[in-house]
């Protein structure tokens, strides 16, 4: 499986050093029965992948659509990353 070339450069960008532990969450995102749901919640955005990926193998009715980055204490994503399902089929 891989990544996104967007979740690569945040990837990059997290294990580079500038990383603030815990001023950003990613959650992972998907759609079950038209709705959209909570697949994962990490620190760091390879963790969140790999979480919500294990849910989504687990039951075929969920889609990994997408990951939010949401500074903590906000409620809005200030970045999105979207899955392809190509890398989902890796």
């Amino acid at each position: 499986m891989e990544y996104t070339e967007d979740i690569r450069e945040e990837v990059k960008q997290i294990y580079g050093g500038d990383f603030q532990m815990g001023e950003h969450i990613y959650m992972g995102m998907g759609k079950l029965n038209g709705r959209t749901v909570c697949l994962s919640v990490a620190y760091k955005i390879d963790y969140c992948f790999k979480k919500a990926t294990q849910f989504v193998e687990e039951d075929n009715n969920l889609r990994f659509s997408h990951i939010n980055k949401v500074r903590v204490g906000e409620t809005s994503p200030c970045c999105r990353f979207d899955i392809d399902e190509v890398v989902l089929n890796n």
